[in-house]
């Protein structure tokens, strides 16, 4: 046996182990990659974009990069492997088309430096990570800008909803003390003379305003048909007039029914006052999901555009509560026939 013929053995083992050890090196690097993918995937926002986890995600990048290379058995292997550009899309993630080209000129640098890989290969790779690099900053900049103009937008109409909402609610007040506080106000100064009478209206309107105050329940009634009634019957009592209720139909109180039933006590109050008719008649009827009620009287009739801005009756108490919820209001007057008032409202979805 010649020493060529002993030493064949011997290589062939040492060969054997260094591929064990390229094999062991292989599942090394790929718990590696895994493990950082993980971590990577976990941290929030603001650890992606900490100078440590940026430095040792280049690196664990790097390695991977230069690894492929350095356990192949004789020296093979390519570096085309795609966690390297992982690397490039967090820091375009971090700052942008700057941070993208820097990575991406980084781990171009390592993949130039691989003698074992043909230069067509370096330089395909190359060419990849930096202008991968660039668009993926890119990318990440026009997101940004985008969610930001989103946030802005959301900002701007969370603001007009809640200055809508405040308008309504001062519109709401206005009205409300207009259809009870003054009104009653007017009359205690009417009927001046009066002393009984201005006690009793002084002490309701008390009890009224402190349970509007404090969200007590205006209305004893549960119902469409028994809030009208208390309306009419309390309008009768106040102004000494004749109110005729017709309804057909029920449905509960929600708020668009009760915006509708406050519409209606202040167009009967108006006819009452201004129209010079001793009969006000009051028609409501539900047509499916939608209330309509009307308010007629014979009396001298008005013109709604002639009333003064400084009249917040019929323009806020009516028009504009109606238009507030979803309803509508329709006035149609003369001297002729009087006055009639459409109030129209969809009930809310139950």
């Amino acid at each position: 046996m010649t020493l060529r013929d002993t030493a064949l053995p011997v290589d062939r083992t040492l060969r054997q182990i260094l591929v064990g050890f390229r094999y062991v090196g292989a599942v090394w690097i790929l718990a590696l990659a895994w493990a950082w993918a993980i971590i990577t995937g976990l941290s929030g926002r603001k650890t992606i974009r900490s100078w440590p986890f940026l430095i040792s995600d280049l690196a664990v990048g790097s390695w991977t990069a230069i690894a492929p290379a350095l356990i192949e058995q004789d020296g093979g292997g390519t570096f085309s492997g795609g966690y390297p550009f992982s690397t490039v899309l967090v820091w375009a993630y971090a700052f942008g088309i700057p941070g993208g080209v820097a990575s991406g000129t980084i781990v171009s640098s390592i993949a130039l430096s691989q003698a074992q890989n043909p230069p067509t290969t370096n330089l395909t790779n190359a060419l990849i990570y930096v202008a991968g690099g660039g668009v993926a900053g890119w990318a990440f900049n026009m997101l940004r800008r985008t969610e930001h103009r989103r946030l802005e937008v959301e900002e701007l109409l969370a603001n007009e909803r809640a200055e809508r909402i405040r308008s309504e609610e001062r519109a709401e007040v206005a009205a409300h003390l207009h259809d009870s506080v003054l009104q009653t106000l007017a009359l205690i100064q009417k009927r001046s003379a009066e002393p009984d009478e201005v006690g009793s209206l002084a002490r309701s309107q008390e009890r009224e305003l402190r349970n509007w105050l404090y969200g007590a329940a205006l209305l004893n009634a549960a119902s469409l048909a028994g809030a009208l009634e208390e309306v009419c019957s309390d309008v009768e009592e106040r102004l000494r007039i004749g109110v005729e209720l017709v309804t057909v139909g029920d449905c509960p109180l929600d708020d668009h029914v009760l915006a509708l039933v406050a519409a209606t006590r202040e167009a009967v109050t108006n006819a009452g006052k201004f129209s010079g008719a001793d009969k006000v008649s009051v028609y409501a009827e539900l047509r499916g999901p939608d209330i309509h009620v009307f308010v007629r009287d014979r009396g001298v009739g008005f013109d709604p555009e002639a009333v003064d801005e400084d009249r917040q009756g019929v323009r806020e108490s009516i028009v504009g509560r109606m238009q507030r919820h979803g309803g509508d209001a329709i006035i149609r007057s003369s001297s002729d026939t009087g006055t009639e008032i459409e109030l129209r409202v969809t009930r809310e979805a139950s």
